[in-house]
């Protein structure tokens, strides 16, 4: 279980917490290695739950401990090493030291959707995937596109401190979340409609920091649109089902574990990650800004020298008329 270093009064532990020290009792050979704060590790949590698979939970902090810190938490990560020496066991079920991993009385996976497939082949309880090859495959690749597009265009808001990069952000962000909503069926609250599937796995974790600390951080509202009325009414169904509300921890602690993302200060691969794309963002705004200028130079030159052409043309003209008009007097 995670230490309490600073806790505040006002922090109570919430079904997450209340989860979590249920499941570190158990002594078993299911190990789920995992971390309170984050949606990836969330994502195999949830999928333990629904599964209701009796596990251990192994929590692993990632980062450096700073006890001046609310709750002493930091987003400064550990080298490899350092990780291997607090948590025994944990490389050998994920040697790149990230979050989740899953030692199954000795079948070690890692990597937050690979772990959730994983789970729903290997447990008992109603698959997280359709039957037809066809919808596993959607399932598959808007799955992906929650990762890839999603969280990633929400996390650079986030971690972003030049405004324009936030609010660019922000409308792609909001844009990848239509196209998602375009995809999902009518017939009911998830994504597919009336089933519980890896797709609804893998966002709700996101979705709930979007609101919650997006909320907080970045004054993150949604547009009152269709799109989002229907994100609305799905996340009423998912946050309340048993499996994601148990994975649900004490907000203002949450919150205050995403401040140094918030001010980007992250060494977490995650950040870094996040703080090479903003770099990329701003290399490419530079040079389009930086093409614009060359554009306009060679336009105000080349009217330049239009304009000295003409003037060229104008006086030769001129003394042309003049000399034929000296000629036509002479004849």
């Amino acid at each position: 279980m995670t230490e309490k270093i600073n806790w505040p009064a006002e922090w109570k532990d919430s079904a997450g917490e209340i989860t979590i020290a249920a499941r570190s009792r158990v002594k078993s050979s299911i190990k789920l290695y995992s971390s309170w704060f984050c949606p990836f590790a969330q994502r195999a949590w949830i999928a333990m739950e629904e599964k209701k698979v009796s596990y251990q939970w192994v929590e692993i902090n990632p980062y450096e401990v700073d006890p001046k810190e609310l709750g002493g938490y930091t987003k400064k990560a550990l080298p490899l090493s350092e990780k291997g020496k607090r948590h025994p066991g944990f490389l050998e079920v994920s040697p790149t030291g990230l979050i989740p991993g899953l030692d199954n009385s000795g079948e070690k996976v890692h990597d937050s959707l690979i772990v959730v497939q994983y789970i729903d082949e290997i447990f008992k309880g109603e698959s997280f995937l359709p039957e037809s090859a066809i919808e596993k495959a959607r399932q598959r690749y808007w799955s992906t596109f929650v990762t890839e597009k999603i969280q990633k265009n929400y996390y650079t808001m986030l971690i972003a401190q030049d405004k324009k990069i936030q609010e660019s952000s922000r409308e792609a962000f909001f844009d990848t979340c239509r196209q998602f909503v375009k995809e999902m069926k009518s017939d009911g609250p998830f994504f597919l409609g009336k089933k519980f599937t890896m797709v609804d796995i893998a966002f709700a974790p996101f979705y709930q920091r979007m609101l919650w600390v997006g909320g907080h951080y970045r004054d993150l509202t949604f547009p009152e649109d269709n799109d989002f009325k229907r994100l609305n009414t799905w996340w009423e169904a998912v946050s309340t089902r048993p499996s994601v509300a148990s994975t649900l921890v004490c907000k203002p602690r949450l919150l205050s574990s995403y401040k140094q993302y918030a001010r980007n200060e992250a060494t977490s691969n995650y950040g870094l990650m996040i703080q090479d794309r903003i770099r990329q963002q701003k290399s490419k705004s530079k040079d389009i800004a930086a093409t614009s200028v060359k554009a306009s130079k060679a336009m105000m030159f080349s009217g330049k020298t239009v304009v000295g052409l003409c003037t060229v043309v104008g006086v030769a003209s001129f003394f042309a008329a003049k000399t034929l008009g000296v000629r036509s007097a002479r004849h």
